[in-house]
């Protein structure tokens, strides 16, 4: 269906009203439209509510060449096996680095050090605040491109006091700082992720963002629209490696595997994290590394997946890599417990998102199997810079199944998407691909 007879078929079901449709119609013209199609008609039934018109598996946001197509973006959708481009506004999504995805929603962070908001599907965007008010930098050093952590101040924060602070990697008494640039250093070193409390419509009044970074800091920051503007360290002894938005709060899972949910002060506006189940043990292979993704499954229970990998061999382009994953479920009695079997339903997983979703009768969709995309920021940017020297841009043989893959939690395999081998490689941009599930505007 063309664009201008989804205009007519949208403009003849607003007369007839939303109600006046079956929701298995409306389902088989969402389905057969293409991706920006889809986008206007549903805005004709958006005050319906009706989830039927929804994207029930997400799509990947796949990098861009930004010199051949500088204003636009590709998203890639695996339930359907077809890709579409939107508009790629500056300077959200320009010489970009994606650190979250929420409610189709992206944050993102630009070659300064800015992080965005930016909806790909409409354009939109709203910026978060500078991140020089986490009061934690050397004052003036953005002004000259750079962001220097002054170690002592940002322990103080995350440790409520001090020193001394403990065991950190910095020491007990933290002196000293670290300096990094306002382009890839910060977005790829400092930051780690984003993650968003904003519904499908925010304003910039309307939402509130947990920023997660490296792991030699571990403590979080807020910000949110009550305080002015400003991002808050919170206190975090053990490090924040992995949060979402759920049940209407913010929740974590530390290093050490506490999973903790969030609340925040309505006087002092700082942030507190309260564990909600017993410390999860998991346990890693000799000679892997690994990294937790927190989740909640469709009927709302918390989920940590493991991700283990073998560590690198030679070369940062080296081909000998592999990785298999845990699932952890959080039962009703309080308690977690492994499973490799989580029902009709797949799991999402990576840096910027990670997300547990009925399979919905998508065929493409394999139920039981948890698709990821690359976790490592920095890692990554530097094996596609050493990729690019080595082979060259057109070596799509060269493409391995780190950048995106599936695992299958019944046998243990894991295996690259076909359909995304000549996507992933186009042109250089640090960020892997991203798993967003568009919304309607």
């Amino acid at each position: 269906m063309s664009r201008s007879g989804a205009a007519i078929a949208g403009s003849k079901c607003d007369a007839a009203g939303p109600g006046k449709l079956l929701p298995e119609l409306l389902a088989n013209i969402h389905d057969r439209l293409e991706f920006l199609d889809r986008i206007a008609f549903a805005t004709v039934f958006a005050a319906s509510g009706d989830d039927v018109l929804s994207f029930p598996t997400p799509w990947l946001l796949l990098p861009c060449d930004k010199d051949k197509h500088p204003a636009t973006a590709t998203l890639f959708s695996l339930a359907d096996r077809r890709a579409a481009t939107v508009r790629a506004p500056d300077p959200a999504l320009r010489d970009y680095v994606v650190l979250g995805s929420s409610h189709g929603w992206l944050a993102t962070g630009d070659n300064q050090g800015q992080i965005h908001l930016v909806n790909p599907a409409t354009g939109e965007q709203h910026a978060l605040p500078d991140i020089a008010t986490m009061g934690v930098f050397v004052p003036g050093d953005d002004s000259r491109g750079y962001f220097s952590v002054l170690v002592k101040r940002f322990l103080t924060a995350r440790f409520g006091g001090g020193p001394p602070f403990g065991d950190n990697c910095w020491g007990a008494e933290g002196h000293g700082g670290i300096t990094y640039t306002g382009g890839d250093d910060m977005r790829t070193r400092f930051y780690r992720k984003v993650v968003l409390s904003i519904g499908r419509r925010p304003g910039p009044a309307r939402h509130e963002a947990m920023l997660i970074v490296s792991d030699i800091f571990g403590a979080p920051a807020f910000a949110a629209v009550e305080d002015g503007g400003a991002w808050r360290v919170a206190r975090s002894r053990d490090g924040v490696e992995d949060a979402i938005h759920h049940d209407g709060r913010f929740h974590s899972v530390s290093y050490s595997g506490v999973v903790e949910a969030w609340e925040r002060d309505a006087g002092s506006g700082a942030y507190t994290g309260t564990p909600v189940a017993p410390r999860l043990l998991a346990t890693v292979g000799e000679g892997m590394s690994s990294h937790k993704y927190l989740a909640a499954a469709p009927d709302g229970r918390l989920m940590v997946v493991v991700k283990c990998w073998t560590k690198e061999r030679g070369f940062l382009w080296n081909k000998s890599w592999t990785c298999s994953f845990q699932v952890h479920v959080l039962g009703d009695d309080g308690q977690w417990k492994e499973t490799r079997d989580i029902g009709d339903a797949a799991l999402f997983v990576g840096l910027n998102n990670s997300l547990c979703v009925p399979k919905m009768r998508r065929p493409e969709i394999e139920a039981g199997c948890v698709y990821y995309t690359d976790d490592q920021l920095w890692e990554a940017a530097v094996r596609k810079r050493n990729k690019d020297f080595k082979h060259g841009d057109d070596d799509h043989d060269y493409v391995d199944i780190r950048p995106a893959g599936v695992y299958s939690l019944k046998d243990g395999t894991v295996k690259k998407i076909d359909a995304l081998r000549p996507q992933l490689y186009r042109g250089f941009t640090p960020t892997p691909p991203v798993w967003i599930t568009p919304s309607i505007p």
